[in-house]
């Protein structure tokens, strides 16, 4: 019974480290480079295989993928992604596009849900900008620790100086940049839309003119 709680505690363990180490190979295969894109299959086998060595056993990873057979919904494709993988590493100037990339990840990603026993849920955009916030904050932590404590030194100086001259300024300098910023940032906007209508309108004359 300890031994059960234990492999499903490590079970529950892994799923956080799914999470997390997802987001790194989703962002590898946003990547536009083939390099960054084998490196995603790479680090998705690196997963499979961790996960792996939790719910099975063998002498080498193909033993295990068979002893657990059992579990995988896509046998044929794991062994297909497997394959995709030994070529990256062992093949020199192996490389594969993004949307094999996508193809062999996403066969991954089914054959560690099946392990953890999960379907696959496509995450809200809350949920991916938590993921992004995670990942961001892992890679730079001391900048976002300095934004952090600039923001928080800023507040408690508006706090405190809030009835006097300089705090004052201090807000009106804020609200007046924040303001600049938005009419920038809609003006940008409205001046994209008119590029994109003229292009629109001028690519659906010109079509009406050539099937005349």
């Amino acid at each position: 019974m300890e031994d059960q709680d234990e492999a499903n505690l490590q079970v529950e363990k892994e799923e956080i480290i799914v999470e997390k180490e997802w987001v790194r190979i989703e962002r590898l295969l946003a990547k536009k480079n083939n390099a960054a894109c084998s490196m995603a299959i790479v680090e998705v086998d690196k997963l499979f295989r961790e996960v792996l060595g939790i719910v099975s056993f063998g002498e080498t990873v193909h033993e295990a993928i068979a002893n657990a057979s059992g579990m995988f919904s896509d046998m044929k494709g794991l062994m297909e992604g497997r394959k995709v993988y030994e070529d990256i590493v062992e093949v020199p100037g192996f490389l594969v596009d993004k949307n094999v990339a996508k193809h062999i990840t996403a066969i991954y990603l089914q054959a560690i849900l099946d392990m953890l026993g999960k379907d696959y849920e496509d995450k809200g955009y809350g949920k991916k900008f938590v993921n992004e916030l995670v990942y961001f904050s892992e890679l730079h932590p001391k900048l976002l620790r300095n934004l952090l404590v600039s923001v928080l030194v800023f507040l408690v100086g508006v706090w405190f100086l809030a009835d006097t001259a300089p705090g004052q300024w201090m807000v009106g300098l804020a609200v007046g940049f924040t303001r600049f910023v938005l009419q920038w940032v809609w003006g940008l906007v409205l001046i994209v839309l008119v590029v994109l209508g003229i292009a629109i309108i001028s690519w659906l004359f010109f079509e009406k003119r050539k099937n005349r």
